[in-house]
C-alpha cells in the first residue's frame, strides 16, 4: 500500500493539486469533514486562534491527503495505521509547498502528535465517528538531558534511558525501513495485545535507529546483513541501563523480537523481507529461570494482620482479593460488577480474560464476600459497571495497586512487597499445604502444568525428608565423645526450653520469638471444654514455670470460662458468700 500511495501522490504533484481546498475536500469525503470541522469547533473555545489554525491546517491536510490516496475512506472511523504511516511517509519525502524546504523529524512528530490528539478526542466522546483502535501510535518519551545527569534526593545520579529515535527521524534517514517496520506493526496489531505491538515498536524502532546511523547506506530491510546484527547486539550490552548497562533479559527481549520480525517477512513472502533470518538462534541469550518471589510463613502473616486492620474499604478489598484469589493485577481491574455469583452453599469469583486469553472462577472465601457486600454499599452504584476502580472512575491501574499494596506492607513492618508476590505467596503456601498441582493450575488459571510446578522447587517435601534423613544417619556415625557430650547439653538446654502444646511440646529456641504457640486459643474461634481442663491446667503450669505471663492469663480464662459454663461450679459460687 505504501508504494502504491506514494506513487499516486507523485503523480498528483506533478499534474495538478493532490489534496485541493477544503471545498473539494469536503466533496470528497463529506462525513470526515463535517467531524474534523465539529472538532477545530471545540478546540475554539479553549486554545488561541494561532493553535487551532495550526492543528486545522494538519487535520485539513491530512484529510485531504487520505481522501486522495484512498477514495473508499470517506470517514474518521475507517482510517487506519497504514493512512497514518504513508502520511508520515509522504511528508518526509516531500518538501513544504510554502518553504520549498524538507518538514523536519520535530515538525513531523508534532503533526502526528496532533492527529494522536484529534482520535484520542473522538474516542474519548465517543463519537460516532471514532474508530475502534486510535490509528496513531503512542509517541515515545525523550529525555532532552543525556543519560544519568540529573540529581535525586539521595544526590545519586538518577537514571535516564538514552533516547531513541522517532519513525519520523527514521522515514527521513530511510524511508523504507521505516515504511515497512511501521507496515508491520499494522499487521501483528490484528492479533496481539497493544503490549506486545508497542514492546515490537520499541524493539523495531531501537534498531532502525542503530541501523540508520552506523550504516547511513542501508536504506530498506531486504540489505539487512550479518555484521548489522553483529553490530546491534554489541551496541544492546552496552547501552545503559538501571543497573550499569541493559539486563540480559533487555537483550534477549530486543532481539527476540528482531528475530520475530525477520521471520514472519520471510514467511509472508513481503518483498523487503531479507534473503535469510539475519538473526541467529544463538544471538539470544539464554534465559533464567528464577524462583517466584513469595513471602514466607511469618512475613505474610504479618502482612495479613495489617491488613485485617486496614480502614480504607476500597484498599483492604483490592489487597484481599490479590491475596486470597491469586489474580493479577490486570484480571483486579478487569472485574464486573456481578462477577460474584453462588452456586449452592458456596460463592464464586469469574475472572475476567486476562494474560493467557482465558478466563475462569475461583471459590470466594466468605470473609471476601462480606468485604465486597460492604465495598457496594459504601461505593454506592457504579456507572462503569467495573467491581473496583480509581477515584476518576477509570479502571484500576497496575500503579495505583502497587501503591494499595506498599501501603499496607508499610504499615505491616514489609519491606519490597509487590502485587504479583501475593499471587506467588498464595500459591506457595497451598502447595506447602497439600493442594494438588491441578486444583493450584485451575486457580491460578495456568495453561501448562509446567507453570505450576515451578511453585513445588520452592519446597519440595520429598527432598527435605531425605536430606534430612541422610544427614542424621550421616552425624550418627560420626559422632566422637565430646561431640556426644556437647549433643547431650544442647538436649537439656532444648528439654528446658520446650513449651507444651495441647498434643506435645514446642522445641523452638526461647530467642528466637514465635507468636503462633497459642495462636488457636486466642481465636475467636476457639472452643474447649471441661474434659480438655487437664491439659490446660498443665499448659497453664508449664507457662508459669516459664515466666510467660501471657499465656499463663490465657489458660487461666479459659479455665474460669470453663468453670462458669458447668452448673455445679456456677451453684458452687452462687452459694458462697
Amino acid at each position: 500500500m505504501s508504494a502504491t500511495s506514494t506513487a499516486r501522490v507523485v503523480v498528483a504533484d506533478n499534474g495538478r493539486p493532490t489534496i485541493g481546498d477544503w471545498e473539494q475536500i469536503t466533496a470528497r469525503a463529506p462525513r470526515l469533514a463535517a467531524t474534523v470541522d465539529a472538532y477545530l469547533d471545540e478546540l475554539a473555545a479553549t486554545r488561541s486562534p494561532a493553535t487551532v489554525h495550526a492543528v486545522s491546517a494538519t487535520l485539513r491536510q491530512f484529510a485531504g491527503y487520505v481522501s486522495v490516496v484512498d477514495p473508499h475512506c470517506t470517514t474518521a472511523a475507517g482510517i487506519t495505521g497504514h493512512h497514518v504511516g504513508d502520511y508520515c511517509l509522504w511528508l518526509a519525502l516531500h518538501p513544504d509547498r510554502r518553504t520549498r524546504r524538507t518538514i523536519t523529524a520535530g515538525g513531523i512528530d508534532r503533526r502526528i502528535g496532533e492527529l494522536r490528539r484529534f482520535f484520542e478526542h473522538l474516542s474519548e466522546r465517543r463519537d460516532a465517528d471514532a474508530p475502534v483502535l486510535v490509528p496513531v501510535p503512542a509517541r515515545p518519551r525523550r529525555s532532552r538531558a543525556p543519560a544519568r545527569d540529573v540529581i535525586d534526593g539521595t544526590g545519586a545520579p538518577a537514571f535516564r534511558p538514552a533516547a531513541i529515535a522517532s519513525w519520523g527521524e527514521i522515514a527521513q534517514r530511510a524511508p523504507q525501513v521505516a515504511a515497512t517496520m511501521t507496515a508491520y506493526l499494522d499487521q501483528i496489531e490484528v492479533s496481539s495485545r497493544p503490549s506486545t505491538v508497542e514492546c515490537a515498536g520499541l524493539a523495531l524502532r531501537q534498531f532502525a535507529d542503530h541501523l540508520t546511523v552506523t550504516d547511513p547506506a542501508c536504506v530498506s530491510v531486504a540489505a539487512v546483513e550479518r555484521h548489522h546484527i553483529e553490530s546491534f547486539k554489541l551496541a544492546l550490552a552496552a547501552r545503559p541501563g538501571r543497573r550499569g548497562t541493559a539486563s540480559t533479559q533487555t537483550i534477549r527481549h530486543r532481539l527476540g523480537m528482531l528475530r520475530t520480525f525477520f521471520e514472519r517477512l520471510i514467511d509472508w513472502d513481503d518483498p523487503h523481507a531479507p534473503r535469510r533470518v539475519p538473526v541467529l538462534a544463538g544471538d539470544i541469550p539464554k534465559a533464567d529461570e528464577p524462583l517466584p518471589k513469595f513471602l514466607d510463613d511469618p512475613t505474610a502473616a504479618k502482612f495479613m494482620a495489617a491488613l485485617a486492620v486496614e480502614p480504607n474499604k476500597r484498599r483492604r478489598l483490592i489487597v484481599e482479593l490479590l491475596a486470597r484469589t491469586g489474580m493479577r493485577v490486570g484480571e483486579l481491574g478487569g472485574l464486573r460488577d456481578d462477577a460474584m455469583y453462588r452456586l449452592g452453599d458456596t460463592w464464586w469469583l469469574r475472572i475476567p480474560i486476562g494474560k493467557l486469553h482465558n478466563d475462569r472462577t475461583v471459590p470466594l472465601h466468605p470473609m471476601l464476600v462480606g468485604l465486597i457486600n460492604d465495598y457496594r454499599a459504601w461505593r454506592g452504584p457504579t456507572n462503569t459497571g467495573l467491581l473496583v476502580e480509581r477515584d476518576d472512575h477509570r479502571p484500576m491501574d497496575a500503579r495505583t495497586t502497587y501503591r494499595h499494596v506498599t501501603t499496607v506492607a508499610r504499615r505491616a513492618g514489609v519491606a519490597h512487597v509487590h502485587p504479583h508476590a501475593l499471587r506467588h505467596t498464595l500459591a506457595t503456601q497451598c502447595i506447602n499445604r497439600g493442594m494438588s498441582l491441578e486444583a493450584i493450575a485451575a486457580l491460578l488459571g495456568h495453561r501448562s502444568p509446567r507453570m505450576t510446578l515451578v511453585y513445588a522447587r520452592i519446597s519440595d517435601t520429598t527432598v527435605a525428608e531425605q536430606y534430612f534423613t541422610a544427614t542424621g544417619a550421616l552425624e550418627a556415625t560420626s559422632k566422637t565423645p565430646a561431640a556426644r557430650v556437647d549433643n547431650d547439653a544442647v538436649a537439656h538446654a532444648a528439654e528446658v526450653h520446650r513449651r507444651l502444646l495441647g498434643n506435645g511440646h514446642c522445641t523452638r529456641p526461647v530467642e528466637l520469638d514465635c507468636r503462633f504457640h497459642t495462636i488457636c486459643e486466642g481465636c475467636g474461634f476457639f472452643q474447649t471444654g471441661p474434659e480438655f481442663i487437664p491439659i490446660l491446667r498443665r499448659q497453664r503450669d508449664d507457662a508459669t514455670v516459664h515466666g510467660d505471663h501471657i499465656r499463663t492469663q490465657l489458660y487461666n480464662q479459659l479455665i474460669d470460662v470453663i468453670d462458669d459454663t458447668q452448673p455445679d461450679t456456677a451453684a458452687r459460687k452462687d452459694a458462697a458468700p
